[in-house]
């Protein structure tokens, strides 16, 4: 799809919408802003005692999934893990915040591929870390309340003890009566799908057919898929650069 002229509508808001709409400016096309969902922090006891073990030292790796979950490291003096990235902008929004990183893969931005990386890494189960020496390492995942168990199931059959914590909640939007009517009406030539939070809010309004759905990944695509959403197009990986890309290279 040629990129030029063309109204894509982006699904989330603040500085990662922004930053979108300036890699689709490049491209000559113009971004659509219209926030469908939004993570929210979660500051519940168990946030507070998760928050509290890592700046004690009780863990050997914090497991991030999502850049959302800053915001809940935001109250730890310090983290005293090393700390594992799902994703490059996962990792940017961590350092960004003064949180030092120590895996990330090289691609394939989801729970399989940090599962990847971590076995690459060889990444031991065993610690002489705060549990004793040769004791099962502590990891600590703090993820969404909707996230799937691939992670922490794929890390304690590594052997390693895992706690899981939901951190944040993404929560679904209310969308302005007159953006409804633009997306029935076809304003969006395309629309970048980059969730299955985001593909269920989507399936909520009518599209005509001629809009190009665009998802962020094969995982993505599948979430689409089951609320009744065709993926016309599926980034190979997931960065939103190369979401971007993948609609350019559609004919």
């Amino acid at each position: 799809m040629t990129l030029a002229g063309r109204t894509v509508l982006v699904p989330r808001g603040g500085s990662w919408g922004a930053r979108v709409c300036d890699l689709l400016a490049e491209r000559g096309a113009t971004g659509w802003v219209v926030p469908l969902v939004a993570a929210r922090p979660l500051h519940t006891p168990q946030v507070r005692d998760a928050v509290g073990r890592l700046t004690a030292g009780d863990y050997d790796w914090l497991v991030v999934t999502s850049a959302a979950t800053v915001g809940v490291l935001e109250s730890a003096a310090e983290v005293r893990a090393r700390v594992a990235a799902v994703g490059p902008a996962t990792a940017a929004a961590l350092e960004g915040a003064g949180f030092a990183v120590d895996l990330v893969p090289e691609a394939d931005f989801s729970a399989e591929g940090l599962l990847r990386a971590w076995g690459l890494a060889g990444i031991e189960a065993a610690t002489s870390g705060p549990a004793g020496t040769g004791s099962p390492s502590r990891v600590l995942v703090l993820h969404s309340d909707l996230a799937r168990d691939t992670l922490a199931d794929g890390l304690s059959a590594r052997g390693h003890r895992v706690d899981t914590v939901i951190g944040y909640r993404v929560q679904e939007l209310a969308v302005p009566e007159d953006d409804i009517a633009g997306l029935a009406a076809g304003r969006a030539d395309a629309v970048l799908v980059t969730s299955g939070s985001v593909a269920r809010s989507l399936a909520r309004f009518a599209m005509p057919t001629t809009t190009t759905i665009a998802c962020l990944g094969p995982v993505t695509a599948r979430d689409a898929a089951a609320v009744g959403l065709r993926a016309d197009v599926v980034a190979p990986e997931r960065t939103v650069d190369a979401l971007i890309g993948a609609l350019e290279d559609v004919s």
